[in-house]
Formats: C-alpha cells, structure tokens, sequence
C-alpha cells in the first residue's frame, strides 16, 4: 500500500474527521438544499459544551497520583521511600515517607479544589439559557444543548455562546458593535458586517425560511483569520455566492454592544 495512502487512513479513522478534512459544509437552521443543488451530505460535529476541568470523579485519584510522580523530586523520594521498604537501612522509612505523603495530599487538595472552580463555572456557562430559532419561533434552551446549524439570537450585553456567523441585526444597515476584552484584552467596540444577503432578514419568521449552506475552513486558533463562503439559495435558482471573513465572524465570549439583538448562525 502507497505510504501516503496508508497516512490518510491513519489519520482518518484514528485522529479524528475534522483533522484531516480541511473544510466544513454547514446547513443553516439544519435545512438540506433545494433538490437538484447539490448532494445533502450531513456532517458529525461536537456539542456546544465547555469542559475546561482536568480531572472527573472517577479518574482524579489515579491520574493526580500519576501526574504528581512525574515530578523527578516527588519520584526520587517514592524511590527513596521503597528501598527503604525493601532493604534494611539504618533510617526508618517514616523519614522519607510522611513528608513525600504530606506533600502528595496537600497539592492534591489544593489541585481537586481549582478543579471543582473549573467544574462549577463550565456547568454555570453550559446552563446559561440561549435563544435560537425552531419553526419560526424563539425557542429557549441550555447553551450546551445547541447544535451546529441552529440560528441564534442575542440581545445587547449578551455574551455570545459560540462562534457564530452574522446574519441580521436589528441596525438597519447591517452592522453590530462588539467589545472582544475577554478574548484579546481590547475594550474598544469593533464594528462587524451581516451577510449581504440576509441583512434585511429582521424578524424569526424571515430568518427561517433561509436557505443557504456555508463552506468554511476546520477552527484554528487564530482570531483575526477566517475564510469561509455562504451559498444562498432562492426557490430553484442557482444560489447567490458571498464571500465570508473575520468582519462576519462573532467569536464565542465577545459582547454585543449598541445593538438591541442580532441573529447568527452557529457553526463552530
């Protein structure tokens, strides 16, 4: 078997999908395609769920211990201490083990308490209640429940619950003000654009009856770049194609500001 073949299988079925796919097709509002467009092919995506805590319940013990003996100083006193175990020494091996054992219970302590905090703000922020749109209506539910595709709205001083691409605003021409200090320190309102194909979209009603897919690139960690394209289909007509970038791109954890509410379509 070619070597490069081989690397595309590992990499497919032992990495992960999105680590080799380059792109991503999203459908908005979980919408296909009017028929004889293009082949409706849906896509697995993650959950909207935050999980920044290391440890669970059931792993903590073994993997703080493990993590904790990786230490070349907390190993070399467990080295210590089992010898002294093994083979008869003139010092007691209660010298070496009560501090290696004091040290060892109060980092993990102090490490099982941090991740608790860890714990306790993920689940406030996966349970803080978000607005999206299902059969012309707004629905509320929890922000770990969204799925890739759903359309959402936000009202003014509302945190974004995830990376969303900007459709409409309740501004007339389009544009929304965001403040990114969570993201990159910035306190300034930055100015972004609603696709020009569905800025006059204002109320659920219109903004479900969309029909568009949108080509994209796999997340990467810069914020300032962004590559993407949004096919806009009316009835039966070839779709209208616009161009995606950054200034369409709401990040998750910016503010909206001076704007009543803006509707954005979740895709990463």
């Amino acid at each position: 078997m070619d070597c490069s073949l081989l690397r595309t299988l590992v990499s497919r079925y032992c990495a992960g999908e999105e680590n080799w796919v380059d792109s991503r097709t999203i459908y908005v509002g979980h919408r296909e395609p009017p028929p004889g467009t293009e082949a409706y092919i849906p896509q697995r995506f993650p959950d909207n769920r935050i999980v920044s805590s290391k440890y669970t319940f059931w792993n903590f013990v073994p993997k703080n211990l493990f993590e904790q003996f990786r230490r070349i100083a907390n190993f070399y006193f467990l080295i210590i201490f089992l010898v002294q175990l093994i083979i008869d020494t003139p010092t007691s091996p209660v010298t070496s083990g009560l501090p290696l054992l004091f040290v060892i219970t109060v980092t993990a302590i102090k490490q099982g308490y941090e991740d608790w905090l860890r714990h306790k703000a993920d689940n406030a922020m996966n349970q803080c209640p978000v607005h999206f749109i299902q059969h012309g209506k707004l629905v509320r539910k929890q922000s770990r429940k969204l799925r890739v595709g759903d359309i959402v709205m936000v009202k003014e001083d509302e945190t974004f619950p995830c990376d969303l691409i900007f459709l409409s605003s309740s501004r007339g021409d389009g544009t929304c003000f965001v403040t990114t200090a969570s993201l990159d320190g910035e306190s300034s309102h930055k100015t972004y654009y609603a696709v020009q194909d569905t800025k006059a979209f204002h109320n659920e009603q219109e903004i479900d009856a969309l029909h568009a897919t949108i080509e994209c690139e796999q997340p990467q960690p810069d914020l300032y770049k962004f590559v993407g394209r949004i096919n806009v289909y009316h009835d039966r007509n070839e779709p209208t194609a616009r161009p995606l970038g950054s200034e369409n791109l709401l990040l998750r954890g910016a503010t909206l500001k001076n704007t009543e509410k803006i509707f954005g379509k979740y895709f990463y």
